[in-house]
């Protein structure tokens, strides 16, 4: 078990690092990202989770904007 909890930790150059219950992860983020204004920033999982959310809602977005756009520019078929 390591003697520091789970958290994030300034490990120099502007750089914030994840440090785990089984030590340091592959996790680092620069003191300027907005999301390390507020203290202490989200654990990386939720970080994660919420880029797919985003990304998902992005996607959507960009679907439904895409069938409205060929809505409008799309040729239509004539009938026979």
């Amino acid at each position: 078990m390591n003697d520091k909890p789970a958290g994030w930790y300034y490990v120099g150059d502007g750089t914030l690092r994840y440090r785990d219950d089984y030590g340091w992860t592959e996790y680092y983020m620069d003191t300027k990202d907005p999301r390390a204004q507020d203290w202490p920033p989200p654990k990386p999982k939720t970080m994660l989770a919420q880029l797919r959310e985003d990304e998902a809602a992005r996607s959507m977005a960009a679907a439904h904007r895409g069938s409205r756009v060929s809505t409008l520019f799309g040729r239509r078929r004539a009938r026979h």
